[in-house]
């Protein structure tokens, strides 16, 4: 979740990354950036929270 909200930073203040690459493509109406960064972000925050979870059932055996 950390994740999602460093990208929401982006779309704030940002001159690069994921979320600024969201909102430039929605500014400039190109919605191929906007699925591909939307895309990123899903596989990025599924992989780590599958890494998380993986995590946590080695640690509570």
């Amino acid at each position: 979740m950390s994740y999602i909200g460093a990208i929401m930073g982006e779309f704030l203040v940002s001159k690069k990354g994921i979320g600024y690459l969201i909102l430039y493509g929605t500014q400039v109406f190109n919605l191929n950036l906007v699925i591909t960064g939307i895309f990123i972000l899903i596989i990025i925050s599924f992989l780590l929270y599958k890494m998380i979870d993986k995590i946590d059932r080695h640690c509570s055996k």
